[in-house]
């Protein structure tokens, strides 16, 4: 039987690709002379962003929490071009900054500090965008020297631990500030979201709900060897603390743990490791496992709190309202006996699946409406889901 060839991948994006909504503002200001270099300088931030964000350092993060000698020479060597590779994108994106819009000369004691009034509101507009390129400008090289005096200090490069922690808060606080100059430099001109402009905000939102996603699944895990714990006899535990071990393990390897911060993963390493140490006992006390994984579960919502403050407030709620509409359009296809009430209510359950690890509740209807949506849905099933759908999706925590 032939082979068939391997599907051609997908070009990818150019590195200055910029967002269509980003790209159809610049090309209606009026300031033309504006506008291009305002875009010459989000097409640098956008070759900053996709270095920080295709360039993963998760491959050099240690995969144990056994001591490993510090940071070596060979680890230094490895890590050399991503450290580099990281400055490289910050500065040519401050070079391009002062380029397209050099700073004013310092004022003199003499000069008393005044200037002129913006003659119009373009030319006012054109001061503050120039504002805030310079601000974030000045604060990125301040950071690109501070993370230069942090991977000197002893303290970060004798433990990878640490010294992983640093580069990855460094990398992130780099992509926060730079969006934030994308995202406060078109809003000047037009209302607009942060997910519209900013190049690789919608897969860093879609990164953490995937994040969310698998952490619920590891609770529920833990969650259920726990139960069966206190259930079984001594001898039989270690076997659910290997099963434990596993579920760790599969979730650290899953490209959305990707999306955890270092020391995260160093709390989900510790745990395995402590889990696999009580599995190769013969027998273990009923409070064995509960006192290793009950707190972790605290620290994994903890987590995951975070994560949904932060990245996945305004993602959350315009879910929620697009599963809202969805619902009105299948009790309308219900109210006429259209056969759309199904596909409409299928769709809504799909959408509503970037919500999953919102809420406990709503997760687990969620998994009981994939299996009536996949299943079929009659007149009266489609009735009996819209109507749950709703008090769930109502019931949902919005803060």
């Amino acid at each position: 039987m032939p082979v068939s060839p391997p599907k051609p991948r997908a070009p990818r994006v150019p590195q200055d690709a910029l967002p269509s909504r980003l790209e159809a503002l610049l090309h209606s200001l009026t300031d033309r002379h504006l506008a291009d270099r305002l875009e010459r300088v989000h097409r640098a931030a956008a070759v900053a962003i996709d270095r920080l964000g295709h360039l993963s350092i998760a491959k050099y993060e240690p995969t144990t929490v056994e001591p490993e000698g510090g940071a070596d020479l060979a680890l230094w060597e490895t890590m050399a071009p991503a450290i580099g590779d990281t400055l490289v994108g910050v500065n040519q994106l401050v070079t391009a900054i002062h380029h397209e819009f050099p700073p004013p000369p310092a004022r003199g004691a003499s000069d008393g500090g005044w200037a002129p009034p913006p003659a119009s509101s373009d030319e006012r507009l054109a001061q503050e965008v120039e504002t805030v390129l310079h601000a974030i400008a000045e604060r990125l090289s301040k950071r690109v020297s501070e993370l230069g005096q942090q991977m000197r200090r002893p303290e970060v490069v004798s433990d990878q631990w640490t010294l992983m922690a640093k580069l990855q808060a460094f990398r992130a606080d780099f992509r926060v500030r730079i969006g934030d100059l994308v995202y406060l430099t078109a809003a000047a001109f037009e209302d607009v979201r942060r997910e519209d402009v900013v190049p690789g905000y919608v897969h860093q939102v879609g990164a953490r709900a995937a994040l969310r996603a698998a952490a619920a699944d590891l609770r529920r895990s833990l969650q259920g060897r726990l139960e069966r714990a206190a259930k079984a006899e001594a001898p039989s535990r270690p076997t659910l603390a290997r099963q434990a071990a596993e579920s760790l393990s599969a979730f650290i390897t899953l490209p959305a743990s990707v999306a955890l911060r270092t020391p995260q993963k160093q709390h989900v390493l510790t745990l395995r490791a402590r889990i696999q140490e009580a599995a190769g006992r013969s027998e273990l006390p009923a409070q064995a496992l509960p006192e290793l994984v009950d707190p972790f579960l605290g620290f994994l919502d903890e987590a995951m709190d975070e994560v949904t403050r932060t990245w996945l407030t305004v993602h959350d709620r315009e879910l929620w309202a697009s599963c809202g509409a969805k619902l009105e359009q299948a009790e309308m296809h219900l109210t006429l006996g259209s056969q759309g009430a199904a596909r409409v209510l299928a769709d809504a359950v799909d959408t509503a699946g970037a919500l999953y690890g919102r809420s406990t509740p709503f997760d687990g209807f969620l998994r009981k409406a994939r299996q009536e949506a996949a299943e079929g849905l009659d007149e009266a099933g489609s009735w009996g889901l819209l109507e749950r759908f709703r008090e769930r999706l109502a019931a949902l925590p919005f803060s």
